[in-house]
């Protein structure tokens, strides 16, 4: 079965960069996981305070729309909104990417 995902560069806000990493290992890794979103990889370009990472969603756009829908209508996310997205600069790049 082939895979739909999102590949995902996020600019962190400097000197954040260690902070987020344990937010997003602690705690979005496991509300996604929630959701039914699968984090595949995580990297970071230290020298650009970039964070760049997979997850997949299962296999077709409305899988997508479907757990987004969970994980962004969470009470969790609800809660943490603004804290999460304050350890990011405004631009983030978001491409859907298949596996083949």
């Amino acid at each position: 079965m082939n895979k739909i995902a999102h590949l995902r560069v996020y600019s962190i806000k400097k000197g954040m960069e260690t902070d987020w990493i344990k937010l997003f290992n602690k705690k979005l890794v496991p509300e996604m996981e929630k959701a039914g979103i699968v984090v595949e990889t995580a990297w970071m370009d230290k020298e650009n305070s970039k964070f760049i990472w997979i997850r997949s969603y299962g296999s077709t756009e409305k899988d997508i729309e479907e757990k987004e829908k969970l994980f962004y209508g969470s009470k969790w996310w609800k809660e943490n909104v603004n804290y999460v997205r304050g350890h990011l600069e405004e631009n983030r790049e978001i491409t859907v990417i298949y596996s083949i």
